[in-house]
């Protein structure tokens, strides 16, 4: 049976590429000098590439303007959060046709061996250091009244009123990948991905603060490992294993003070909403996320053999880092093998969820932290044009890390 599927799926590709090649190709070519035709894929199975994959497309027409002459038609199919999908198959642009269709998703995508070669492919690509588009346009999709109504109405469940305010935190685990495929499990363990994952537990002192400053601290998560530890703190809700569905995974999002994670997909939703985001454990010290009020703690880096942390600027050094020679975030990297990642502990969470709520209060970080943020960029983070208009790394983190920023002078100093 798999054997005359597999056969059937080929068949099907080779009829659709020929058909495509023969007679639908040439007739783009002819339509060119007066109808510039687009073909893409809405890329639809992971929650982070839906929103920012997407929303950028919009944010760029916004900056831009569309071509003239230009028509773009782009489906999905199947998509990680229905809700944000059918958000995004509302908007009305003249020009812009987005379709749900899972046989157009499955011709387009046996197109690809020849379509990719030619002008009519669009990509719909990001290359996660988008600083000049965020600076410069606004988030493009909005809630429905009856919407709103049903998120208060789920926010009330949840014991939340209107005028309160909340927290999004999240940690990424392994267990929504294993269960959204799991037949790829073998593979994404030896390509590494399992070394973005992170402990919740880490993150239940910053909870605990967030509601000790007035707030809710509410966990989420579309699938997890296991449900919180008991805390004994009504303020921080278990949101992942009691309330979870998919509207509900946006509306907050798209309602949070701010958004404490890990690097896991989800937190490109509060970011499409133009909310700031505290990135904790992150993968890579030479990134941050896109708003200026933005704050990321990277994850530390060891020798393989675990006895010895290794400062950026080493790491660096050794041309460890996920920047691609196309100009983008890639997971592979380089010499991503050198080191080890080892989580950030909880005492730096709750430094980094402190710095954004004192940044939310209007309460600046010291001169010297400041300092501190402004070589931290310009050290490890100006292969990305625009980083100036992007996130910082935390001032209590480059404070207590200040050994790892800017080794030299430390060692200077000891000298």
């Amino acid at each position: 049976m798999g054997n005359t599927k597999k056969l059937a799926g080929a068949l099907f590709r080779y009829i659709s590429l020929t058909v495509f090649g023969l007679f639908i190709l040439p007739v783009l070519y002819i339509l060119e000098p007066f109808l510039r035709v687009r073909i893409g894929l809405m890329h639809t199975q992971r929650i982070g590439h839906l929103a920012a994959n997407t929303e950028m497309f919009f944010r760029k027409l916004q900056i831009n303007g569309k071509p003239p002459r230009t028509v773009y038609y782009l489906f999905g199919w199947d998509p990680a959060n229905r809700q944000l999908f059918d958000m995004f198959l509302r908007l009305r642009l003249k020009g812009a046709n987005f379709r749900e269709s899972q046989w157009g998703t499955r011709f387009v995508s046996s197109w690809l061996p020849l379509l990719k070669k030619t002008r009519f492919w669009f990509p719909n690509r990001i290359t996660a250091a988008e600083f000049h588009e965020y600076a410069h346009s606004k988030s493009v999709v909005r809630f429905t009244d009856d919407e709103d109504r049903k998120g208060l109405d789920g926010l009330a469940e949840m014991g939340i009123g209107p005028d309160d305010w909340f927290v999004c935190f999240h940690a990424r685990d392994a267990s929504y990948l294993r269960s959204w495929r799991p037949q790829h499990t073998e593979y994404w363990q030896k390509i590494g991905i399992d070394r973005q994952n992170c402990s919740i537990e880490s993150y239940l002192k910053a909870a605990d603060e967030i509601t000790s400053r007035g707030g809710f601290a509410i966990r989420m998560g579309a699938v997890v490992e296991a449900p919180l530890p008991d805390t004994g703190n009504p303020r921080i809700i278990d949101y992942a294993t009691k309330h979870r569905s998919d509207f509900m995974d946006i509306y907050l999002c798209s309602r949070c003070r701010f958004y404490l994670g890990s690097p896991s997909g989800i937190i490109h939703v509060p970011i499409l909403f133009d909310r700031p985001v505290a990135l904790a454990n992150h993968l890579v010290f030479n990134h941050v996320p896109p708003h200026p009020n933005d704050l990321m703690i990277p994850r530390f880096l060891t020798t393989p053999d675990g006895e010895r942390t290794v400062s950026f600027q080493e790491a660096q050094d050794q041309g460890f880092h996920m920047w691609s020679k196309r100009g983008q975030v890639t997971f592979g990297g380089q010499n991503m093998d050198l080191f080890e990642w080892r989580e950030n502990d909880p005492d730096d969470i709750l430094g980094v969820c402190q710095d954004m709520l004192d940044n939310l209060d209007g309460i600046e970080p010291p001169a010297e932290a400041k300092r501190l943020q402004t070589e931290y960029g310009r050290r490890y983070l100006n292969h990305m044009p625009g980083y100036e208009l992007g996130g910082n790394v935390g001032a209590r983190f480059a404070l207590k890390h200040k050994h790892l920023i800017v080794p030299d002078e430390v060692s200077d100093i000891a000298v």
